[in-house]
């Protein structure tokens, strides 16, 4: 009976967990960070937002071409093998900032970082339970334990003999204990030097690198002063030459050279000098067109605000002003250019809505359609910068919608509608 008793609270002393993340949950966490991962690398992969994996096999399961080629570069980043002695706080940090520093994954994956964040800490992960520390029992004289013993054995109809046997066991039972905990602390300390290890022969690695970098800089300044030496050479001894009155074909040649480069320097500084007038001079014009036609818009506007006097004899009636003419346009290039227009939407390719009626300027801003709002929320780099102002236009994590709060406007010029002043909107 006491055989039993003693081996039952060894056995409920090992079972206490020690550890807060588990298997399943650093799993569930390694699912979320790939679906992220996968979604921003590829901007056709939003069906991927239909559903929510929280296995590597899951999601696999589900994954389309593009996104299983995706993930090879995101499984050879190595998993750290400690995850057991991690807390929550480590987890959101390993994958949510750690991870993405690999240089194996795609940069436009590398912006799923806030998503993994705000997902893993949604996550529940289970607080580390304290372990219970047996304490010794007190020693008692060993006449008194043995008559104890005796007493509960003959309850029991057991002899003292099967006492004795019973305290062997438990005596050799506490020895495996102590065997299995001395070998687990040096199962440990042998972890924690290899991880040192590892990590220092990183850091080495990384010096060796810096060196040959800093070698080769060198040798290029080297190589790249010898060849300026070589090259100099010659023309210092032509002068040498032209100094003490030397008249040879060589160098009358080189001095022919000479002033041939001079010339084409002077030339190449006098076009380069004009360039820069003529620039000068269309910036002017520019800002100047520009300035005109503020102030005709002003006027424009002003016009039509203003009231109209009375008419003192029978006028035939002012035309019904024509209706605003409405394009629908892509996003904008570099050079502040509309990529396409359309007379109607274009799923796929439409970004903005524009509003003409002289066909000449007009005031833009965001479709509000689910299409046109997945579409941009996905790459607000590509498909908002452009045309768009906004407090983070790159952080997009968790929005739904895209508020205009004041339309851009943009003039019709050499063929193409070009971008004036942009757009102001905000994510909710």
């Amino acid at each position: 009976m006491i055989k039993r008793i003693i081996i039952s609270v060894l056995i409920a002393a090992f079972a206490v967990p020690a550890f807060a993340v588990t298997e399943k949950e650093m799993e569930e966490a390694r699912a979320i960070t790939a679906q992220a991962y996968l979604r921003y690398a590829n901007d056709g992969s939003g069906y991927l937002d239909e559903f929510r994996a929280t296995s590597m096999s899951q999601l696999e399961s589900k994954l389309k071409t593009k996104e299983r080629e995706n993930l090879k570069a995101f499984k050879t980043v190595k998993v750290p093998g400690d995850y057991a002695s991690w807390d929550k706080a480590k987890l959101v940090e390993f994958w949510g900032v750690t991870f993405f520093t690999s240089p194996n994954l795609a940069e436009k994956g590398k912006a799923a970082r806030t998503r993994v964040k705000q997902r893993i800490n949604a996550m529940t992960v289970a607080a580390p339970a304290p372990v219970k520390e047996e304490k010794p029992a007190e020693s008692k004289p060993a006449e008194e334990l043995k008559d104890v013993k005796a007493a509960e054995a003959s309850a029991e109809g057991v002899s003292a003999e099967n006492v004795s046997a019973t305290d062997a066991d438990a005596g050799k039972i506490l020895e495996k204990q102590e065997e299995i905990l001395a070998d687990q602390n040096a199962i440990a300390q042998d972890t924690e030097e290899r991880q040192y290890k590892k990590e220092d022969s990183g850091t080495w690695i990384y010096v060796l690198v810096l060196v040959v970098l800093i070698g080769v800089v060198i040798w290029l300044v080297v190589f790249a002063a010898n060849m300026m030496k070589k090259q100099s050479e010659p023309l210092a001894q032509s002068a040498r030459n032209s100094d003490e009155g030397a008249d040879n074909r060589e160098n009358a040649e080189l001095r022919k050279q000479y002033a041939s480069q001079k010339n084409a320097l002077e030339e190449y500084k006098a076009a380069f000098e004009e360039a820069q007038a003529e620039n000068k001079r269309l910036r002017t014009e520019i800002k100047a067109i520009k300035a005109e036609l503020s102030e005709a818009l002003a006027a424009r506007d002003a016009a039509l605000r203003a009231p109209k006097p009375a008419a003192e004899s029978p006028r035939p009636a002012a035309a019904t002003p024509a209706q605003p003419s409405v394009l629908y346009l892509g996003r904008v290039n570099g050079r502040g250019l509309f990529v396409r227009a359309d007379r109607r939407l274009n799923p796929g390719h439409t970004i903005y809505r524009l509003e003409t009626r002289d066909g000449l300027v007009g005031t833009f801003h965001v479709v509000d359609t689910p299409e046109v709002t997945d579409l941009a929320l996905n790459n607000p780099v590509e498909y908002l910068s452009g045309g768009c102002n906004a407090i983070d236009i790159e952080d997009t994590a968790g929005a739904h919608n895209i508020v205009t709060e004041n339309a851009g406007t943009a003039m019709f010029e050499n063929g193409t509608w070009k971008v004036l002043r942009k757009s102001r909107i905000r994510f909710e």
